[in-house]
């Protein structure tokens, strides 16, 4: 059983079943159209008979003059369908999460929620949930602050307790300066890198005004200073003045905990055991004396940053050359060019950016892919001719800048170690010093140049001392620093963990009968508690036995480039934990800051036109729900 055929226009027309034709009664039409379409008679009624049905239509249209029922439904019910209602499978806690990450993630105003358009969409929704649902733009809001609470007491639990990285780099966009923060350790599997806030900067960017915004961070999160290992910055001099403070502030920490227990010990040093064999007692290979305990935050400054700048030394060298083909490239891109380059099917020329050394890479390498277009055109377009020598200094620039391209992109990893690194600077170096170019030499020579701000680090050496790929590299001296910078992280690494031990052992001392009965004013006594607390301390942190573990891991063999770090130290874990703990705590050294900079560029969709009155409570929640976990970015 067919449609109804409810078109009105069919009564014009007479149908043939016979023929399968309809013919037009009109009078003096009589035309014949195959088919019975009422689409197909209804455009014929239009076309040839437009007054007709413009007659119709108002007839229609007026519900005086409608005809009454017979059967037939007028042209409204054909024209104006009725929309189609549909069910479709949506929560409110989707629709919530939907909307905030228009906010978030998609960089949409909260005025959005209130726009008519939006309404349109979200009321019958929100009506058919009913009345527990609204979505406004201040309930949105709201949720955004929630969510970015719950983020800050998740790491603050995640962060307790761990010996940690920092990565800190400032910007500025849409005239607001900001200042963001990472946090960096391994879980052992890999390394985890999360983002701790970016801070509006609301002063001049001095040493001072920086270090005290990441005190405050730190402070957000219940960080103690003595947990932060290393800070890695660019190559500023506030941001490295910056970390000296910080610096400063944690070595005047310990020194004020290191005089305290000293006063404790006085009264202990004097009295020695009778009958105590000295020669019983091992010397520990490291002065261990001359190691100050517990000062460990190293300023690192980002490779990245560091490769960019040995680039931009070597490019002022050639600096005569790049400006001669910057202006053949800015004539290719001219109008009248750019058209016939298009006709033959070539790609269009590259100006470069003349801060960044990728572009002018990029703009060489293009200008040689249309040197015979460039060489052909110069008879008659002179702003296009170089020399031949030209053309190959062009050349011998793009094959020594390519080394450091590849590495550049290398260091952008996540999970790149100290380590790893190492073999990427190594390779560029050695690949960069195998072309034998002038400018090829240059570029190698401002690259080991300014290696030695990266590998003049304690830092840094101690984590390639603990990767048994790239271990080998190291000096003597070297290996020697090292150890030291192991034996004070260890001493970090133990100062964070809680005094359950001590503590315990106090309670036993207190409770114990002996100690009962001892008057208060006993001497021998106090000096027997001291002891005891001393060897229970001693005992708690082993300091020769780090330094043993130490020297017995650096005789072990190298392990191949190709084995994955992480889970070399996983078999660790279990049979030697203090090692792996170690390792663990300084192998995800951060050597770039290029985290922080992705979460900059959140920021051009985060302060769009629409949101540059953002304050700065809701820009930085709207930056840590985006950053963090809550939506994998």
């Amino acid at each position: 059983m067919g449609r109804n055929q409810e078109n009105p226009m069919r009564k014009h027309f007479s149908f043939n079943a016979a023929s399968n034709k309809s013919t037009c009664q009109v009078k003096g039409c009589g035309i014949e159209i195959i088919g019975n379409h009422g689409g197909n008679l209804q455009r014929h009624i239009q076309r040839r008979h437009p007054e007709l049905f413009e007659k119709s239509l108002q007839d229609l249209q007026n519900p005086n003059k409608r005809p009454a029922a017979d059967g037939q439904n007028t042209l409204d019910s054909v024209i104006v369908k009725k929309p189609r209602q549909v069910q479709v499978a949506l929560t409110p806690e989707t629709l919530k999460e939907a909307c905030l990450e228009l906010v978030t993630v998609n960089g949409r105003p909260f005025s959005l929620m209130e726009d008519s358009g939006f309404r349109k969409i979200i009321d019958p929704i929100q009506n058919a949930m009913g009345k527990n649902v609204t979505i406004n733009s201040s309930n949105i809001r709201d949720m955004v602050s929630e969510i970015a609470q719950d983020e800050r007491e998740k790491l603050e639990t995640e962060l307790s307790g761990r010996l940690l990285m920092l990565k800190i780099d400032s910007a500025t966009c849409r005239d607001r300066s900001v200042l963001g923060i990472n946090v960096q350790y391994s879980d052992g599997k890999g390394v985890v890198l999360r983002t701790l806030a970016v801070r509006d900067l609301t002063e001049r960017h001095t040493s001072e005004y920086i270090s005290s915004v990441v005190m405050d961070v730190l402070r957000q999160y219940n960080i103690s200073l003595q947990q932060v290992h290393s800070v890695t910055s660019d190559n500023g001099a506030n941001m490295l003045k910056a970390v000296s403070l910080l610096s400063d502030i944690q070595e005047r920490a310990v020194s004020n905990e290191d005089a305290t227990c000293e006063e404790t010990e006085e009264i202990g040093e004097d009295v020695e055991m009778v009958g105590e064999d000295e020669g019983s007692q091992e010397e520990p290979i490291l002065q261990l004396d001359s190691v100050s305990h517990g000062h460990v935050l190293r300023s690192v400054r980002c490779a990245a940053h560091t490769l960019q700048l040995a680039v931009d030394d070597s490019l002022k060298q050639a600096s005569n050359i790049i400006a001669k083909a910057r202006r053949v490239a800015k004539r290719l891109r001219s109008q009248n060019v750019v058209c016939v380059l298009k006709r033959m099917g070539h790609k269009r020329a590259i100006v470069d950016c003349a801060t960044r050394w990728h572009s002018t890479h990029d703009m060489l390498q293009r200008l040689l892919e249309l040197k015979t277009f460039c060489e052909d055109m110069a008879p008659t377009i002179p702003d296009l001719h170089l020399s031949e020598s030209e053309w190959e200094y062009v050349s011998n620039t793009v094959d020594a800048l390519k080394p450091a391209k590849i590495a550049t992109k290398c260091l952008q990893s996540d999970q790149l170690t100290a380590g790893e690194f190492y073999g990427v600077w190594l390779k560029c170096s050695l690949d960069t010093e195998k072309l034998a170019s002038p400018f090829a030499r240059k570029v190698a020579q401002c690259i080991k140049a300014r290696q030695s701000t990266l590998f003049d680090n304690d830092a840094f050496i101690a984590a390639v001392f603990l990767d048994p790929r790239y271990q080998l590299f190291l000096t003597e001296c070297q290996t020697e620093k090292a150890k030291i910078h192991l034996y004070r992280t260890w001493e970090a690494i133990q100062n964070l963990e809680p005094r359950n031990a001590a503590s315990g052992s106090d309670v036993c001392a207190a409770a114990s009968p002996t100690q009962s009965q001892t008057s208060s004013d006993d001497e021998i006594e106090h000096l027997l508690m001291e002891k005891e607390r001393d060897t229970s301390s001693t005992q708690r942190r082993p300091h020769v036995s780090i330094v043993s573990l130490l020297d017995t891991y650096s005789k072990e063999a190298r392990l191949r480039r190709t084995e994955d770090l992480f889970q070399y130290w996983a078999r660790y874990s279990v049979s030697n934990p203090d090692l792996y703990k170690l390792a663990m705590s300084v192998i995800p050294l951060p050597v770039t800051q290029v985290s922080v900079e992705r979460a900059f560029s959140s920021l051009k969709c985060i302060l769009s036109p629409l949101r540059s009155s953002l304050n700065e409570k809701v820009l930085e929640d709207i930056l840590l729900v985006r950053l963090n976990k809550q939506y994998g970015l």
